[in-house]
């Protein structure tokens, strides 16, 4: 039974979801989508099955080109790109997600958002930032924390060191 009402919960979230983002990117129909990058630290089933969902949601909406990328990590604290480098060519991100390994046993319960926000307040990123906060929160049940550049001033320096190796605009 509470597997089913979690499905059933699941499924009408993403529903919503949808609903909002395709008014989101109808609105800004001119703008292009913004582009996001996620890095997937899970490493249980169920973990990845969320972000998969979280993946497909984004998508749906149209307002994203999303891009995902597994991490192999210690930790939810390790840097999850440390010796990685974009492909030759990539265009650079304006959003990255970062899901840590911790989501999946309870040792970590926030996940990052990293944006270009306080130098760079466009109006189609800001309706970005907000649709992936609010995705975050049904696909994981509110299990997690969404945070952001505007909610830790490290996570702006993490992301102008993404922006320097090229991962980020």
């Amino acid at each position: 039974m509470r597997t089913t009402r979690r499905r059933t919960g699941m499924i009408l979230a993403v529903l919503l979801l949808l609903s909002s983002g395709v008014a989101l990117a109808q609105s800004e129909a001119s703008a292009p989508p913004l582009r996001l990058l996620v890095v997937d630290g899970t490493k249980t089933f169920l973990s990845t099955m969320r972000v998969g969902g979280l993946v497909g949601a984004l998508k749906g909406t149209g307002f994203f080109e999303v891009d995902v990328l597994f991490a192999e990590v210690q930790s939810g604290w390790h840097d999850p790109l440390a010796g990685q480098t974009p492909e030759e060519g990539l265009v650079p991100y304006d959003i990255l997600v970062v899901i840590p390994r911790g989501i999946d046993d309870g040792t970590a319960d926030w996940v990052w958002i990293l944006s270009d926000g306080p130098t760079n307040p466009a109006l189609p990123l800001f309706g970005g930032l907000e649709t992936v906060r609010q995705m975050l929160g049904l696909v994981f049940e509110g299990a997690v924390h969404p945070m952001g550049v505007f909610d830790d001033l490290l996570l702006g320096v993490l992301y102008e060191t993404y922006a320097a190796r090229g991962w980020t605009r």
